[in-house]
């Protein structure tokens, strides 16, 4: 079993540049962005869930391009990553200008 876990700071993410939108966000996930009024914390939990991930993996960021790794939404409504066929769970949370996010791989 491997574990990851991220914290993001939002005020640090750039809303406007959309070079940083599209290298985080999957082109699904960008269509969400576009229609969420909390877009700050909707980018944050995605990255903070996408570090989590890489992390679990034990690859960090190397080699891997963000936008590849997609976080959905399950019929309940709970958060999912899909990468390369396959779902794995994540929680994400958000508080006091901050995204965390875990992630478990057995």
């Amino acid at each position: 079993m491997r574990v990851g876990c991220d914290l993001v700071d939002l005020s640090r993410l750039p809303l406007e540049n959309q070079a940083f939108l599209k290298g985080v966000l999957a082109p699904e996930e960008l269509e969400i962005f576009q229609k969420r009024n909390d877009k700050r914390e909707f980018l944050g939990g995605r990255f903070a869930a996408k570090e989590a991930y890489l992390k679990a993996l034990g690859t960090g960021i190397r080699g891997r391009k963000l936008n590849s790794i997609k976080v959905l939404y399950d019929d309940n409504g709970a958060p999912y990553i899909l990468d390369d066929g396959q779902t794995h769970a994540v929680s994400i949370s958000h508080d006091g200008g901050y995204a965390y996010s875990v992630v478990i791989i057995a």
